[in-house]
Formats: C-alpha cells, structure tokens, sequence
C-alpha cells in the first residue's frame, strides 16, 4: 500500500534542475556552480560541485554531485540546502497514489491520448488522426479495463458486491 497523503512529495520542493545553467555550462569547463538564494529567510551562499559524462554522439552531459551524499543527479530539491531526493527522503507524486488514484491516472491518461474529453463515461469518438487502427483499438480496450476496475473497486468499497 503507498505512504499516506501526509508524507511529503518532490512537489513541495523547490527544484534546480542542471538544465537551467545549460547556456552557462557551455561556455567552458565548469568544475562548481555558485548558488545564492534565500530560504525561509535564511541567506545561502555555496557551491554546488558538478561531474560530467561523455555522449554517445560527443559532447558531455552535467550533473550535479548532491552537496550532503556526493551522489550524481540531474535534479537537487531545496530543504534549507539543495540535495538530492534520496537525501530528502520524499516520494515522487505517483508514488503516494492510492490504487484507486493510480486507475484514474490511467484512464485519465489514455482519454487524452485519444482527444476525449475527460471523465468515466464517454461516447464513440473517431480515432484520432495519425493514430494506427490496432493502437486506437488497444487503447479502447483498455481503457474499458480500467474502467471496469474502477467501477468494480467503488463497488466493492461501497459494500454493492455479492
């Protein structure tokens, strides 16, 4: 069973992704980026050490190395300092879904992949154009699926089951 709604999120952290110096990064050969920001109004003033990796194709990918566990990461989240997740100990959001949430996600998200509009019921809409007949069909299934689930699952809670 996933962690209750009152465990925090990555969602309730400020996020500084190393996609955001990426204009400064190509300017030279980086070692540590500086950082200056306030929190809960505290001043912070550091470094944060980077690392970098070879492409395939050439080039280098940075990385932040996670200022508290020197762990490589594309994302460090503010709680005072910016660490990584592990360091945080959040979850992402999806990872604090009940099931039932993770069934409306689901078909949430096969209703927009298919242009319907969102909601449990819905019509017979065209398929979408560009989409390939055996997608469009395995699509419509399983959203009838999982809204089967759903319906068997609310049932099932409300005691409506033999």
């Amino acid at each position: 069973m996933p962690a209750l709604a009152t465990t925090h999120s990555l969602n309730d952290y400020l996020k500084l992704p190393i996609s955001r110096y990426r204009e400064q990064l190509k300017q030279g050969n980086a070692k540590y980026i500086e950082v200056s920001y306030t929190h809960r109004s505290k001043p912070y003033q550091y470094s944060i050490q980077l690392s970098k990796s070879a492409c395939h194709y050439g080039g280098y990918r940075y990385w932040w190395l996670c200022p508290k566990c020197s762990q490589r990461v594309s994302v460090l989240y503010c709680a005072g300092m910016y660490v990584c997740r592990h360091c945080i100990g959040a979850n992402y959001g999806s990872q604090l879904q009940q099931p039932i949430d993770r069934l409306f996600s689901r078909a949430d998200a096969i209703r927009q992949r298919l242009g319907w509009q969102s909601g449990v019921a819905h019509g017979i809409d065209e398929r979408p154009k560009g989409m390939h007949h055996s997608t469009y069909e395995r699509l419509v299934n399983e959203h009838e699926r999982v809204t089967a689930k759903i319906w068997q699952q609310t049932l099932d809670k409300l005691g409506c089951t033999s």
